[in-house]
C-alpha cells in the first residue's frame, strides 16, 4: 500500500485539505485568523504545478492567499513517503528572510503557520508562471531574469540571516534527496524504465551506471551535501522554483533548505541552464555575476552540476525537456566530465 493510500485509510488527528470540502477548509483559514471572520470563499484554484506538497489559492470575499500542506508521500509522487514536517523547514525559512527588505522583492510574505495541520499560508504573489517554460526551445531567460535569480542566490549565501544551530538540519528530507540525487539514478537496476520517458535512454544511461570511477566521485559529493555547514542554501535552486509575473522573477518553494553548501545552489542552478541550453555567453554572466562566499570550492560545485545533469536526464525527477536522445547524451558526457575533471570548461562548450 502506497503512503497516500494508508494516508487516506488511517486519517490523523490532521486537517487534510483539498478542493472538495471547502466547509473545512473555510474553518480552519477561520480558527488560525487567516482571514477576516465576515468572510466567505469566493473560489478555490489550483495556482499551479507542485512537486512537493498539494497547494491551493483561496479567494475570499476580501483577500487571496496561498495555501500549502505537506503530506506524508512526495506530492508529484504519491509512491515515495516524504516526511511530512518539512512545511516547517519552509516557513522558518521565510520566517527568516523576513527582516531582509532584500527579500521582500522575491519572496511571498509569510501569513501564518499552522504546526498542527502542516498547513502554510502565504502571500498570494498573483498571476505569474513558473520558469520550466526555459526546457522548450526557442525560449529562454532574459538577462534581467538570470541576473535576479543570482543576486538572490549571492545575497542569500552571504547574508547573515539565520543561525545554524537554530535553523532545523531538515535531515529526513536531505536523506529522501540525496537517494534521487546521489545514489537512485546510478543503481543498474532500480526498477525504473528510462525507455518509457524515451526510447533509447535505458541503454544510454548504461555506461555511466557502470562506471565505477564516475561513481566513486560521486559518493563523496552526496557526503557533503549530507553535512551541515555555514550557508543558509535554498536546497531546490531551479526552473520550478523560480516564477516570473509582471513584477519580475519571485522564488518560491524553499522546503529543501538547510545549513550547506553554496556550492549545490550554483550548481543545481548552472545545470538546469546548461539543460535548457541557455547560451555560453549567459552561463558566463552568471558565473561572473555570482559572489562566492569565502572558501566557495569550484571543483565542489562542478561535481554538484554534473550531478544534477545525470540524475534529471536518467532518474526519477524528469522534467519536460525538449531534447533528443542524442542531445540527452552529449549532456551526459558533459556531466560526466564535470565530476570527474572538476573543471568548469565543459559547461561551455
Amino acid at each position: 500500500m502506497s503512503p497516500k493510500e494508508n494516508f487516506k485509510r488511517f486519517l490523523p488527528e490532521s486537517v487534510y485539505i483539498d478542493f472538495d470540502h471547502q466547509e473545512e477548509l473555510l474553518e480552519l483559514l477561520y480558527q488560525n485568523s487567516w482571514i477576516p471572520a465576515s468572510d466567505k470563499i469566493v473560489s478555490v484554484e489550483k495556482p499551479g504545478e507542485g512537486n512537493m506538497n498539494f497547494v491551493l489559492r483561496v479567494k475570499t470575499n476580501s483577500t487571496s492567499i496561498v495555501i500549502k500542506q505537506s503530506r506524508p508521500w512526495v506530492e508529484k509522487y504519491p509512491q515515495i513517503p516524504a516526511p511530512e514536517n518539512r512545511i516547517a523547514v519552509e516557513a522558518t525559512f521565510y520566517q527568516e528572510i523576513s527582516n531582509d527588505n532584500f527579500f521582500h522583492r522575491y519572496c511571498p510574505a509569510i501569513i501564518g503557520f499552522d504546526k498542527k495541520n502542516y498547513v502554510l499560508a502565504l502571500e498570494d504573489l498573483g498571476e505569474a508562471t513558473d520558469c520550466t517554460f526555459v526546457y522548450k526551445k526557442n525560449s529562454t531567460l532574459e538577462d534581467k531574469d538570470l541576473e535576479s535569480l543570482v543576486g538572490f542566490i549571492s545575497h542569500l549565501h552571504n547574508s547573515s540571516i539565520g543561525y545554524r544551530k537554530t535553523f532545523p538540519e531538515n535531515a529526513e528530507l536531505k536523506i529522501l534527496n540525496h537517494t534521487h540525487i546521489f545514489k537512485y539514478p546510478f543503481q543498474e537496476d532500480n526498477g525504473f524504465t528510462l525507455d518509457a520517458i524515451q526510447p533509447g535512454l535505458q541503454a544510454a544511461s548504461i555506461p555511466y551506471k557502470k562506471n565505477s570511477i564516475l561513481k566513486e566521485n560521486i559518493v563523496p559529493l552526496g557526503d557533503v551535501y549530507l553535512q551541515t555547514h555555514q550557508t543558509l542554501i535554498h536546497g531546490d535552486f531551479y526552473p520550478g522554483s523560480w516564477l516570473r509575473g509582471k513584477t519580475g522573477i519571485k522564488i518560491i518553494d524553499p522546503e529543501f533548505s538547510h545549513f550547506g553548501r553554496a556550492e549545490f545552489d550554483l550548481g543545481v542552478m548552472m545545470a538546469h541552464l546548461k539543460m535548457a541550453q541557455v547560451e555560453s555567453r549567459a552561463l558566463t554572466n552568471v558565473l561572473e555575476l555570482y559572489g562566492r562566499p569565502q572558501g566557495f570550492d569550484n571543483q565542489l560545485f562542478c561535481g554538484f552540476c554534473g550531478v544534477e545533469i545525470m540524475r534529471r536526464i536518467i532518474g526519477l525527477a524528469q522534467l519536460p525537456f525538449d531534447l533528443n536522445l542524442k542531445e540527452k547524451s552529449a549532456l551526459l558526457e558533459l556531466a560526466r566530465q564535470l565530476i570527474i575533471t572538476k573543471k568548469e570548461t565543459p559547461l561551455f562548450k
